[in-house]
Order: C-alpha cells, then structure tokens, then sequence
C-alpha cells in the first residue's frame, strides 16, 4: 500500500520542488517565473481533492497496520503522510496566488491599466474573476492602493455629490448561491493618501473557501467620481499563522499511540546502545594511536566517522537496515551531508555533489538511466531493456535528469563511495535521503531508470545482494503496476499496452 501511494505523493512533490527551484533562478525574466507559480499553485489546487483521498487511506493504513504489531511499516507510513502535509503547508503557504486584471472580467466604469484598476465612477464598478481556481483553505485579500483628488475644474464641485472624499467603501466577496455565501463576504474602507505618489498596502479578511473553482468580485458600493483610486498587486494569501489539524488525525485508533509508545522505546534502546558503543570504540581508537604513530592519520579519519554517525540527525536513511541486519558496506567512505552540485546533472544517475569544499562526480550503482545525447550508445542499450524506440528513450533520460535535480536540490545527501574510480573519474555510489531512503529505489519506482546488477563473478557482500535483490523487486513492481509509471508507460504503448 504505502509504495503505491509513495510513486504520486514523490511525483508531485518533485514538481513542487522543482518549480520552486527555478522560481528562485536569479537569470529568468519575471513572467516566467510569474508564470511557473502560476502552473505549480495550479496543479497543487487541482490536485487537493485527490491528496486528501490519499492522506485519509494512509491514515486508515496506517491504523491497521500498528494493530498487527507491524510498527516499522506503521512509522514508514505515518512519516509519508507527514511528507504529503509539508507539501501543501511548506510549498503553497509560501505562494500569495495572484489575482491577475488579465483574467477578469471588468464592470461599471472600472477600467485596468496594465496591472493597476481604477475608474470608480460609479457604485457596482469593479472586476470579478470567473471559475478561479484556488487550493481549498483560508487567506486574507491583499492589495496596494493610493486615493487622490482628481484634478478637476472647481465648477463640479456645484453639487456635494461630486465633491472629493477622505475615505471609500469598498466589498470584495465569493459569488455563490450557496446558504454561506455571507460568509466569504468583506466591506472595508480606503482612506485618503498623503500623496499621489505613496502606495499603501490593505488586508482584508480572512475569507475561507471551501471549494474550488470559486467567483470572486472587487467592487465598490458607491461612486467616487471626484476622486482617483488606484489599486494594484491584488493577491490572496493563505492564513499561516494558524496551524489547520489534519483531516485524517481523527481517523488514528488507540493502536497507533502505542505504536508511537513502542517506537519510542525502540528508538531510546537503539540510541543508547549506539551512543555506548561508539563511546567504547573512541576509546580503543585513542589508545590505539598512543601505541601506532605510523597509523594517526588512518586512526583520525576512523574516529572522524565514527564522529560523524554519531550525530547524524535522525530519521531513516537506509543505513541502519544494514546495522540491525548485521550486513557489511566494507570498502565504501562514508559522507554525510552532501549537497547536489549547482550544474545540470548529466544524466539521472550521474552528477556532482558537493561535500567538505570538494566535488565529487557520483554515478549510482546497480541502476541506468537513458543518456540525453541520442548519440550516446547507452540510448540503444536503455531503450532493449524496456523494449521501446530510441527517441522515447531519450525523452526518458531527460525526464530523469531534470527529476533528480529537482528532486535532489537543497537536501541533505549522504552517500557510500567506493574509492576506485571510472575511467572517466566518476566513482560508483549508494545514495540516501533522510526519510526516503535509498534514491536508486525512488528513480526505479517512477520508471526512470533500469536495474543493472552486477555480473555473477563479481564477488558481493550480503548487504550488496540485499540491495540489487530490493532493486530488481521495486523494478518487476513497477513494471506490473496500472498506469505504468515512466518509461514502463511507453514501452507498454510499443506492446500493444503490455509490458515486456
């Protein structure tokens, strides 16, 4: 259950990263990355409907799986839906959704230049926006707006009526005919300016939309013809300063406290015994170099590792299956908190990582990715594996290339290096992420990539073949699920729809 709903959640919540990346790209025009917000704050909207049906059956997952005693996978789900939370109040609580003038619809004598609306001649003026489409949730109205006297001939002022006033009455709402529509429904009031030149900023709210699309319309409740109002930058940004319960926390059984009780308890002993061990295993280093000068370097650079798994920060990466199993990585240095080099990967499985003032080029064991170049002959040899046409092949490398630097961007990498090397420089490495595990595994899953073990001669440890034996498990898994995911989705279309 939890790696059929893991292949959506990381799919969308790479989009997400990857949009937000590029958003910050200091090179790219405005209007794009205006519009690329535009796209993510869309596909996160339509996509809420759809998350909530997913957090709710993890949740129910998650509930009978902690009464089976199984607390392992029970905490391997729990910290999935905390992952899909994140996603919508890290990503889209960073994102005021603009109401852009482009998209609406003008009434009255409201008139729009450029982005800034203005012409309040008469009441009912303004500008309502049809089938908007918004992620469910609370926000508050913001806006920039300057009120002056317009410069108009003395004669006008005949009638009070046409007189310049210190403040307007304004009304922004939801159009709806539904029995709460009073609900989601503002008046507010704009004081004059000092100047003409001074913008000040209003909010307005907080409204709650339950639904989306949504009607929404600005408008004024009388004329101002006397004076000049003008109004730009109007957005909706979400409420963050409170923090909404989660809809599936009411689905949790008194199972799951104790598996958080259990999983506590684990988690105390493992860290104790670890924290001893590494203690008693220090002090054998220490005396060991006071007897074998010619070893202190070799002795400092054991005790720094040693160090470094001490405080590692918490939460799964994968290496302590090796530690409870028993199993060996002997031969691999060990790296903590790498980041993904700021250039372009070359391919899904090959790129630099950044570690201690260092760049290291990684390639990823036992798996391969499509090349990007269509003249590469690793193209022929990918495109075989899935039984599909050289250019679809290259379409999927890039698509693997472009998630892994979405995906990998900004987080804390830790890596298993052998030390020889490629002829190329590159060296072979198992990479994990802190809540997800191996990486190898997430690129397998989503059809990115193809599973290469190694030959039978070549002699492994236990651990080795445990991790080649997962990777060729998630691959036939993949290739077996409806939809197929990836490059699985298109050798499925050269099949007649069956994969090979």
């Amino acid at each position: 259950m939890k790696h059929r709903l893991t292949v959506w959640i990381t799919a969308l919540h790479a989009c997400a990263c990857l949009a937000l990346h590029a958003q910050t790209a200091p090179s790219e025009p405005d209007a794009l990355i205006a519009t690329r917000a535009a796209f993510l704050r869309q596909v996160m909207a339509d996509s809420q409907l759809l998350t909530q049906q997913y957090e709710r059956a993890l949740a129910r997952t998650e509930a009978e799986v902690a009464a089976t005693g199984d607390y392992e996978e029970a905490r391997a789900i729990r910290q999935r839906r905390e992952q899909l939370q994140a996603l919508y109040t890290g990503t889209v609580s960073s994102l005021a959704t603009p109401l852009a003038l482009a998209q609406a619809r003008l009434t009255g004598s409201a008139q729009a230049s450029g982005e800034t609306l203005g012409g309040w001649r008469s009441n009912g003026s303004g500008a309502e926006w049809l089938n908007f489409r918004i992620l469910p949730g609370r926000y508050h109205l913001e806006f920039e707006v300057n009120m002056s006297d317009a410069p108009v001939a003395g004669s006008i002022y005949a009638s009070s009526k046409f007189q310049p006033q210190q403040s307007a009455l304004f009304e922004f709402n939801e159009v709806t005919l539904l029995g709460n529509s009073s609900e989601n429904r503002r008046t507010f009031e704009i004081a004059r300016s000092t100047d003409e030149t001074t913008f000040l900023t209003v909010r307005v709210g907080p409204l709650n939309f339950s639904h989306s699309p949504v009607t929404l319309r600005f408008a004024t409740t009388a004329g101002y013809p006397a004076n000049i109002i003008r109004i730009r930058n109007l957005r909706l940004v979400p409420v963050t300063e409170e923090t909404a319960v989660p809809v599936a926390a009411t689905i949790l059984t008194s199972s799951t406290t104790a598996m958080q009780q259990a999983t506590a308890t684990l988690k105390a002993a493992l860290d104790t015994a670890r924290k001893n061990a590494a203690t008693t295993y220090l002090a054998d280093l220490q005396k060991l170099a006071m007897g074998k000068t010619a070893l202190k370097e070799q002795i400092e650079a054991e005790a720094r590792r040693i160090q470094r798994l001490s405080d590692q920060k918490t939460g799964p990466t994968g290496l302590r299956a090796i530690a409870t199993a028993g199993g060996s990585l002997d031969g691999f240095e060990d790296i903590s908190d790498a980041r993904l080099a700021d250039e372009e990967p070359l391919s899904g499985e090959r790129f630099n990582v950044v570690h201690e003032g260092r760049t290291i080029a990684v390639r990823l064991l036992w798996i391969d990715c499509a090349p990007v170049d269509e003249k590469d002959p690793g193209v022929k040899r990918f495109a075989k594996h899935f039984n599909m046409d050289d250019e679809d092949a290259v379409a999927v490398g890039r698509d693997a290339r472009e998630f892994t630097a979405g995906y990998l961007h900004d987080k804390p990498l830790r890596l298993l290096i052998r030390p020889d090397r490629d002829k190329d420089g590159t060296q072979a490495a198992l990479l994990f992420l802190p809540d997800v595990g191996l990486y190898q595994n997430v690129l397998v899953d989503h059809g990115l990539a193809a599973v290469v073990p190694p030959s039978r001669d070549e002699r492994r440890s236990a651990t080795e073949k445990a991790f080649i034996a997962t990777l060729s498990a998630r691959e036939n898994a993949a290739k077996k699920r409806q939809p197929a995911p990836g490059a699985w989705a298109l050798s499925a279309e050269t099949n007649g729809g069956k994969a090979p």
